[in-house]
């Protein structure tokens, strides 16, 4: 049952704390940092890092495909939603950065003839530019992706299924692709443009706020 995978993702959150603090400090994916003086490209992975990859996607296609679990009553409270949205921003950057962080070491491995995991150069050199674009819009799109969905499924994403609720769609309505991706980029929005969003039209009674109206979806517990 989906409601299960809570005691998992929790699991894998608590042993990256353990990895964090034991190797500490580790950059993943690609940074980049240039003015008028001065120029800084890095980037790359880390195997412990891919395996942490591959055990998230793992455990979130098991999650979608799983079995429901019972609908409870509405979760009457916004901070619960914030808690999620963090904790699945956490697991869908640990799903992508590594993954592209490999294709930065095996760009730079191609490119000088010597293979590390991390690199970083304080010259140019033809493609970053492109290998920065490449990695903000892989990220958009598996952001937009990781969150949209679990509606589709009908499941909880991981961040809400750790805290114990998911978002459903009205009784007699069922999210499309297109309501799921545009609820997805319209809650995005709100997040960005001010945290008081959620606290705007709320119903708290059926678990709701002015997003769920707008898309017929409400919060609920899982039962």
């Amino acid at each position: 049952m989906a409601k299960q995978f809570k005691w998992l993702f929790v699991g894998l959150l608590s042993v990256l704390l353990f990895v964090g603090i034991v190797t500490g400090p580790t950059r993943i994916g690609l940074w980049a940092q240039w003015s008028n003086d001065h120029y800084s490209f890095g980037g790359g992975t880390q195997p412990w890092a891919l395996a942490f990859s591959a055990v998230v996607i793992g455990l979130y296609l098991l999650l979608m495909y799983a079995e429901p679990s019972g609908v409870g009553k509405p979760l009457p409270g916004v901070v619960r939603r914030f808690v999620a949205f963090w904790l699945d921003f956490v697991l869908a950057m640990l799903a992508v950065t590594p993954i592209f962080g490999a294709v930065l070491t095996l760009t730079e491995w191609r490119r000088t003839g010597l293979f590390q995991w991390t690199f970083e150069r304080a010259n140019a050199a033809p493609g970053d530019r492109l290998l920065i674009a490449a990695q903000l819009l892989l990220c958009s799109v598996a952001l937009v992706f990781y969150y949209a969905f679990p509606l589709v499924r009908r499941r909880p994403s991981p961040g809400t299924c750790i805290v114990g609720y998911q978002v459903v769609a009205e009784d007699g309505i069922t999210l499309t692709v297109r309501t799921a991706l545009l609820r997805t980029l319209l809650g995005f929005l709100a997040l960005c443009v001010a945290y008081l969003a959620p606290f705007i039209e709320r119903d708290s009674k059926n678990g709701k706020f002015w997003l769920d109206k707008v898309f017929g979806t409400r919060a609920v517990m899982l039962g």
